[in-house]
C-alpha cells in the first residue's frame, strides 16, 4: 500500500505547541495566538449546506427550444443540473395542428408544448435499420405526461393519422386518458380493452398488409400490457396479433404510446421466453410496426442499465450504431459505471430524444413525527406478519417442488 504524502504528517512539535502563541516559519514566536472564532449557527450552516446541494443536483428548468410565446407551466419545475446544462435541439417542427387559443389559454403549459412537439419532432426520423425513430418522455408526476400523450396524438389525428394505440398499467387509466383528449378539445373515439379488436379481422398482422379493415373504427385503443401479452379469443390466437391487424399492419404511422414503458422492463432481446411475456409482447409489437410513431414515458424508466431493453426505437444499438446489440452495449455502459449513464442522458437531451423534469421541491417542507402503536395495533401488525412469511414459506415450497427457477418470481 502506498504511503501518504509527507505534506499529510503533522510534525511531533506542533503537536505539543501551546495554544497560547503562534510560530512564524522559523519557529521563532510572533505573538499571542489570534482570538477564536465565534460559535457557529450550525442549524443555520446545515440549512445552507442543503441548500447548496440541492442547487447543484437540481436546477429551474426553461424552455430554450420552443420559438413562440407559451403560458407558464402553474408549478416550479426542475430538472437535474447535468441535463440542465444541455440545450436540447431547437424544435422547428410546425405547431398549426394546435389551435392558437389552446396555447394562448395555457391549456398546454410552456413545456408541454415542448414536449409534444419535441416528439413529434422525432417521430419524422428515420433509424438506419429502417424503423422510425422514437421519443422518451421521462417527467415526473405534476409535469403532465398524460396530457402530452394526447397532444402527440391529437396531432396525428389532424394530420389523418387517425388511429392510435394507448398501452398503460391498468385499464382504469383510460379515463384519464379520454380526459386528457377532451381538455384539448380533441374528441377522438376511445375504445378500451379487447372488444374493439373483434371489430377487425382475426388471425396474424399479416391478413392487412394494406391498412386497417374498412369495418374497422378509428380513434385510440386503450389496452393494458396485460392485455397485450395475453391470448385471443380463438385457439391459437394472439391480442398481439389482433392489435396490430386493428391498426393496420406494418404500414401503420399513428402514434404508438407505451405509458408507464417500465412495466416491460424485464426484457431478454434474442432469447426467447427468457423474459417476461409483457417485454416480449412490447419488443414484437414495435418490431410489426416499423412506421409507427412510438413514445415512451415513464418516470422511472431506467432504474437500471439492463431496463433499456425494450427501447428499441431510441437508435443507442443496432445497425448504424456503435453497438451491435444490446448485450452488446449493456456489457459497455456497465464497464464504465454510472457516470456513464449521466452522460448518456445528456447526450440523448442534446440529440432530442429525452426530456425529463419533475416538480421542484422549492417551497416544500416536511416534519417527522412519531407515531406510537397501540397495544392491539401491534398484535395485528404482528399477526399480519407472521401470515405473510407463512404465504412466502409455501410460495419457496411450491416454487422449489415444481423446479420453476427464478422466472417464477417475475
Amino acid at each position: 500500500m502506498l504511503a501518504p504524502p509527507r505534506s499529510w504528517e503533522m510534525p511531533a512539535r506542533a503537536q505539543s505547541r501551546p495554544p497560547s502563541e503562534t510560530r512564524g516559519n522559523d519557529g521563532v514566536p510572533v505573538g499571542p495566538a489570534p482570538p477564536s472564532r465565534p460559535p457557529r449557527n450550525h442549524g443555520e450552516e446545515d440549512e445552507g449546506v442543503v441548500e447548496s446541494a440541492i442547487e447543484q443536483v437540481f436546477s429551474a428548468y426553461r424552455c430554450l427550444s420552443l420559438g413562440v410565446e407559451c403560458r407558464a407551466h402553474p408549478g416550479q419545475v426542475a430538472e437535474s443540473a447535468s441535463l440542465a446544462s444541455i440545450s436540447p435541439p431547437p424544435l422547428t417542427y410546425p405547431l398549426d395542428a394546435f389551435p392558437p387559443d389552446l396555447i394562448s389559454r395555457g391549456t398546454l403549459s410552456g413545456l408541454q408544448l415542448e414536449g409534444a412537439a419535441s416528439a413529434c419532432a422525432q417521430h419524422l426520423r428515420w433509424l438506419p435499420c429502417g424503423a422510425r425513430a422514437g421519443f422518451f418522455l421521462g417527467d415526473g408526476a405534476g409535469v403532465g405526461k398524460g396530457r402530452q400523450v394526447a397532444a402527440v396524438i391529437a396531432d396525428n389525428f389532424v394530420r389523418g393519422r387517425t388511429r392510435a394505440l394507448w398501452v398503460s398499467s391498468s385499464g382504469d387509466l383510460s379515463a384519464d386518458a379520454a380526459r386528457d383528449l377532451k381538455d384539448l378539445g380533441c374528441f377522438i373515439p376511445m375504445h378500451v380493452g379487447s372488444k374493439a379488436l373483434g371489430k377487425a379481422p382475426n388471425g396474424p398482422a399479416a391478413s392487412a398488409p394494406n391498412g386497417p379493415a374498412a369495418s374497422a373504427p378509428s380513434g385510440v385503443l386503450f389496452l393494458t400490457y396485460a392485455t397485450l401479452s395475453s391470448q385471443g379469443g380463438g385457439a391459437g390466437q394472439r391480442r398481439l396479433d389482433q392489435v396490430v391487424a386493428w391498426l393496420g399492419g406494418p404500414s401503420f404511422e399513428g402514434a404508438l404510446v407505451l405509458d408507464e414503458c417500465h412495466r416491460a422492463k424485464n426484457c431478454v432481446p434474442g432469447r426467447p421466453g427468457a423474459g417476461t411475456r409483457v417485454a416480449q409482447a412490447v419488443l414484437e409489437l414495435q418490431a410489426a410496426l416499423p412506421r409507427a410513431r412510438v413514445l415512451y414515458c415513464s418516470a422511472t424508466g431506467v432504474s437500471e442499465i439492463g431496463d433499456l431493453a425494450y427501447m428499441s426505437r431510441l437508435g443507442l444499438w443496432g445497425f448504424g450504431s456503435s453497438f451491435r446489440d444490446f448485450g452488446a452495449f449493456l456489457d459497455s455502459v456497465r464497464r464504465r459505471g454510472v457516470s456513464f449513464m449521466e452522460l448518456l442522458a445528456m447526450e440523448l437531451k442534446k440529440e432530442g430524444l429525452y426530456l425529463s423534469r419533475g416538480l421542484s421541491f422549492q417551497d416544500a417542507s416536511f416534519a417527522l413525527l412519531d407515531c406510537p402503536l397501540s397495544a392491539s395495533q401491534t398484535r395485528c401488525y404482528e399477526a399480519a406478519a407472521a401470515l405473510w412469511k407463512q404465504a412466502r414459506d409455501a410460495l419457496v415450497e411450491a416454487v422449489v417442488a415444481t423446479g420453476g427457477g427464478a422466472d417464477a418470481w417475475k
